[in-house]
């Protein structure tokens, strides 16, 4: 199990595809995270075949309380999905009046007017769009303000976009499982009230493989003194890269930005998503795009960030590389960065290197907010 977070209240975990999200047998979440959390009351479902961050609660009260933010709408989850098609707008609303048939396990779109007939709405953004193989797709971001059975697949569906591998709502592009998978989990904690979210990669098999890469990025940042550029340049296995990064507008709880990135006579353009996990950890998509591409995307920059540009220098540390990041705004300081296999993995930093202290959970030193605001420590 790949548990995210527990405390005596909540375990918050990622459902693999194939299992289910309720009691009902040994290949449950119930049952899988009984070794690990005890016993456990769910609070929201995912289909069997969807996979994605769950939270369980650990106790009745916890229960009960989750349930409310339920009810209440405070229990919000973000999705992506990989639909055939392109959607008529790069971001919309979609409102429909769903019906589910519950001896056909099948949601259709209905009248208003049907008894038992329930309105469903969700949001959407497109990220990406893919040819392949004479077949248009699209990668989406979805905020859903609604929770119905199939939701997703139907509505989407029913505008002629089915979700990749969805044979049952009339898709025709045959993948190992449906293209959904829920990404971002945030909620008030039952106990504390504060605001927690939760982020889990997207998965790495068709069609997710055509667009940006998903994966885990965790690391430790630390505040150092301004190093001298020429000694680390002369390091053995230095790496000298010119970035400049802007930040893009965001939904809530996630990072966008793209890069234009020198090295040597090279230039390169990145997009980057990132979403947050905890301090340590978070969830980064990245994809490598044309100039074009880049261009396009600089026109929905943040108003309230400005470019950060840098240069940074690559030292190998055993197993490890130690990114030096000297900016254009600082002459007394510099970050660290070291990306890290496991949260607890132990590392060695560059001897020369004078520390003045760590920053990982500093908040003020993070890459997007030093584009709005210098500390003033």
């Amino acid at each position: 199990m790949d548990i995210l977070y527990q405390d005596p209240d909540i375990v918050v975990a990622v459902k693999p595809r194939g299992v289910l999200s309720e009691a009902g047998g040994e290949e449950t979440m119930p049952a899988l995270l009984a070794p690990h959390a005890g016993r456990v009351w769910p609070i929201h479902r995912l289909d069997r075949a969807v996979g994605g961050v769950m939270v369980y609660a650990k106790n009745a009260t916890a229960a009960a309380r989750l349930s409310a933010a339920v009810r209440e709408g405070a229990l919000c989850k973000t999705y992506h999905a990989v639909v055939t098609g392109v959607p008529k707008t790069p971001e919309g609303e979609l409102r429909d009046w769903l019906y589910h048939d519950q001896r056909q396990n099948k949601t259709f779109v209905a009248d208003s007017a049907r008894k038992a007939a329930k309105e469903a709405i969700l949001r959407y953004r497109v990220l990406q769009t893919k040819r392949v193989n004479g077949v248009d797709f699209s990668r989406l971001l979805i905020e859903l303000q609604t929770g119905r059975s199939h939701q997703i697949r139907v509505q989407f569906a029913s505008r002629k976009m089915p979700l990749v591998g969805d044979g049952k709502y009339g898709s025709r592009v045959k993948a190992p499982f449906l293209a959904l998978a829920a990404t971002v989990l945030r909620f008030p904690h039952p106990k504390s009230g504060r605001e927690m979210t939760f982020s889990a990669p997207t998965p790495t098999d068709f069609p997710w493989n055509q667009f940006a890469e998903s994966h885990y990025e965790i690391e430790r940042k630390f505040l150092i003194a301004y190093p001298a550029a020429e000694m680390l340049a002369a390091m053995p296995g230095c790496r000298v890269r010119r970035i400049e990064q802007t930040y893009l507008t965001a939904a809530a709880g996630e990072t966008r930005r793209v890069r234009l990135l020198r090295e040597g006579t090279q230039t390169r353009y990145i997009y980057t998503v990132k979403r947050r996990v905890n301090m340590l950890r978070a969830v980064e998509e990245e994809a490598e795009l044309s100039a074009s591409e880049y261009l396009t995307l600089l026109q929905e920059a943040d108003p309230t960030r400005r470019p950060v540009r840098k240069t940074r220098y690559c030292i190998p540390c055993g197993p490890h590389t130690a990114e030096i990041d000297l900016y254009d705004f600082w002459q007394d300081r510099a970050t660290l960065e070291v990306e890290l296999a496991a949260e607890d993995e132990r590392f060695t930093l560059p001897a020369c290197i004078q520390v003045i202290r760590e920053v990982t959970e500093d908040e003020r030193y993070k890459n997007v907010n030093l584009a709005r605001e210098l500390p003033a420590d």
